[in-house]
Order: structure tokens, then C-alpha cells, then sequence
């Protein structure tokens, strides 16, 4: 199977090669897992970039993954080796018994679908022997996320904690599934809140995150990019696949992220929105944005539009797109491909205004997912 999307994934054979412990990755067969390998990749470059080089790192160091199906590319994989498995049926004891016979070539793979795997295997790669956590909330898992490890660092629980979440959907099954709900872009294009959008992109990629209290992290000598203000959600309880555009509890968590950072829309210097680019879930969320910005009136701060450039990364999207905002901070402006400056004039988005980026920008990353998953959070970046 065939089907568009943008991918941020480099060869995942070579990936694996770079990992650490070559004999735990060979044993456990964690790198026949692309989902595993792109996700362990991201921890050993965050590591690095802090600085927790082996050897040196703290022995509370935590850990949070986010990934929406664990171990589902390659179970979903085996079922078409037909080569593999025919050699597997004429040396198998089970083969006139179709039951017995599919146990024996699944229950693996079943087992290795089990979210706690990820984190064990994980910890064990990079010796995080801290609070370790697996968080699902669809796409915005990544927002949930750090706000777990933020709550344990300001509580003084945990010291250290690193969060990654990601997705490689290359499997063919989530595509055909948005396909079949009429959410796949025909053209092929992601172009959210654009007049002609129609529909969204798959992506694949990770990224991984170290959070560290901030005077700790300034006087170890880290290189620090922002620093987490504030946050807010809300659970919609009701469809899965659509979102409640009556009750707007997106719009509230975005009202909340605001008011826990101790910001207002004025503040902000950048919007990172969902921006799936399917026509009703794009205006849903601009009208729940325009309950903050305004529905006209004032410019608006700019929009970066990640998914026209890296597609939807599903459970990982939150966090690929809040490295990629503070990187865009670093440069001083929204890539071009990521720019919203002609939106749908149906939308009540107003004219962002103009101008680069500042170095110690405040910029809100929010995300409504599926199964009314709504997360929103305030960042500062921090001048290099």
C-alpha cells in the first residue's frame, strides 16, 4: 500500500545501529519496532544535548512516553510476510489447527503492544531509574505529558524528567482508517485554515524533551530553550471523532493555559495550533482561538502551521511541534511552509501581525485530539 505523507524519519536500520547496548537491542528485537527505535533515538539525542552523558546521570532521572499504539506496525507487518509465514506453518506443530497456529505466530507481537514495554525498555537502554510514566492522550499526549513531569519537578518529587513521544505511521492501518472517515486529503496537501483545505497528512517522526528546574538547570550549565509558564485542558466526554462545538471545552483549555501562565493573548508573541487541516476541525478550533484573540479587531500574533511541513505526527505532534516553535524562536521567524498569513476569510482568524520573531518570545501550543482530548500550554524561549 501507497498513500502521501511527509516524513521526518531517517533509516531506521541506521538508527538502531546508533543505539546503545547493542546486545539488549538484538535480544529483545526492539529494533524491528520503527515506532521504539525513532522514540529511543530522540531520548539518546535529549540526553546528549543536556549533557547526562552515561555515567553522570542523576539516579532520579524520570521518564515519560507518549505513543498512541505501541508495537502495532510491526504486529500488523507480520500478518502480510507471507514467505515467513508459510515456512513458519510447514515447521509448525500447530499447522492443522488455524487457532493454535495464529496464537503461536501473534501472541509475540500481542504481547510486545503492551504500553509498559516501551518504558521498560526505555529505562534499560539509557539507565532512567526515576518515576517512570506512559501517557495516551491521543494527539495531545504531548501537552499532558509535560505537564506531568513539570508537576513532579515543582513538587520536588522528581529532579529530572525526560518526555518523548512520536509516531512512524507507515503501516498502511491508521491511514486507511482516517481515509475512511473522509479525513485523509485527497490531493494529498495539508493546508489548515486555507480556503481549499482538504484534509490532513500523515507525518512520522519523534522528539524528546529534558525538563529540569530552571535555576538547577542554569547552574548545572545546561543549554536551557524555554521555559514551561503554564498550562490547561479539558475533556470533552462525549464523541470520539468529533469535537463537542456546542460545550467548546477547547476553548476553555486554552483560557486556562493563559491564566495559569499568568499571560494574556496581548502577551503572546506566536500560536502553534492543531491545524489538522480538515474543514470543520480547522474552524472549530479557530472559533474556540477567537474566544481568546478576538474575532477581528487586533492583528492576531502569527500562526505557525507545523502540519503543512511535517504532517500529523498523531500521538507525538504536540511534541515535535513545540521543538520545532522553539527552534523557529532561536532563528527569529516562522519557516515559510509554516506560515499563515492568508487565511480562509470565513474563519474569524484576524491578520497576524508582522515582523520577526523575538528571541524570549511567548508562544501558546494547544492541541484538540480525538476522543476530545483538548490540551493548551504557554512556553518562553530562552535567548541562546
Amino acid at each position: 500500500m501507497t498513500f502521501p505523507m511527509a516524513s521526518l524519519r531517517d533509516d531506521v536500520a541506521l538508527l538502531a545501529r546508533g543505539l546503545p547496548k547493542p546486545g539488549f537491542v538484538r535480544d529483545n528485537r526492539v529494533d524491528e519496532d520503527p515506532d521504539f527505535v525513532v522514540l529511543a533515538d530522540s531520548v539518546q539525542q535529549a540526553l546528549e544535548d543536556a549533557g547526562l552523558h552515561e555515567g553522570t546521570r542523576p539516579s532520579d532521572l524520570g521518564l515519560v512516553v507518549t505513543h498512541e499504539s505501541p508495537g502495532l506496525a510491526p504486529h500488523v507487518q507480520g500478518f502480510f510476510r507471507w514467505g515467513r509465514l508459510a515456512k513458519a506453518w510447514w515447521r509448525s506443530a500447530a499447522k492443522f489447527s488455524p487457532a493454535d497456529f495464529l496464537y503461536e505466530q501473534q501472541s509475540g507481537s500481542v504481547y510486545r503492544m503492551h504500553s509498559f514495554l516501551y518504558v521498560h525498555y526505555l529505562s534499560a537502554l539509557f539507565g532512567l531509574h526515576g518515576f517512570t510514566l506512559y501517557n495516551n492522550n491521543a494527539c495531545a499526549s504531548g501537552i499532558f505529558s509535560l505537564q506531568v513531569a513539570a508537576d513532579r519537578i515543582r513538587s520536588g518529587a522528581t529532579g529530572t524528567v525526560v518526555v518523548v513521544g512520536g509516531d512512524v505511521p507507515e503501516d498502511g492501518t491508521k491511514y486507511r482508517w482516517f481515509r475512511d472517515l473522509n479525513l485523509y486529503s485527497p490531493s494529498g496537501c495539508c493546508d489548515p485554515f486555507q480556503a481549499g483545505r482538504d484534509g490532513m497528512v500523515l507525518g512520522s517522526g519523534a522528539a524528546a524533551l529534558v525538563l529540569e528546574d530552571f535555576e538547577r538547570a542554569q547552574a548545572a550549565g545546561r543549554r536551557i530553550y524555554a521555559e514551561w509558564l503554564g498550562a490547561g485542558f479539558a475533556s470533552d466526554g462525549w464523541k470520539v471523532t468529533f469535537p463537542d462545538v456546542v460545550g467548546r471545552p477547547y476553548a476553555s483549555a486554552i483560557a486556562t493555559a493563559l491564566r495559569t501562565a499568568g499571560v494574556t493573548a496581548r502577551d503572546l508573541d506566536l500560536i502553534v495550533p492543531h491545524g489538522v487541516g480538515a474543514g470543520l476541525y480547522d474552524r472549530y478550533e479557530a472559533s474556540c482561538l477567537a474566544d481568546s484573540f478576538g474575532n477581528g479587531g487586533d492583528p492576531w500574533p502569527p500562526m505557525m502551521v507545523l502540519k503543512r511541513a511535517l504532517g500529523h505526527t498523531l500521538g507525538g505532534c504536540a511534541l515535535v511541534e513545540t521543538v520545532a516553535a522553539i527552534l523557529a524562536a532561536r532563528r527569529g521567524l516562522v519557516p515559510e511552509i509554516a506560515r499563515c498569513e492568508r487565511p480562509d476569510p470565513s474563519l474569524p482568524i484576524a491578520t497576524p501581525r508582522p515582523g520577526p520573531l523575538p528571541p524570549q518570545m511567548l508562544l501558546l501550543k494547544c492541541t484538540n485530539g480525538f476522543a476530545g482530548q483538548n490540551g493548551a500550554m504557554v512556553l518562553r524561549a530562552v535567548a541562546s
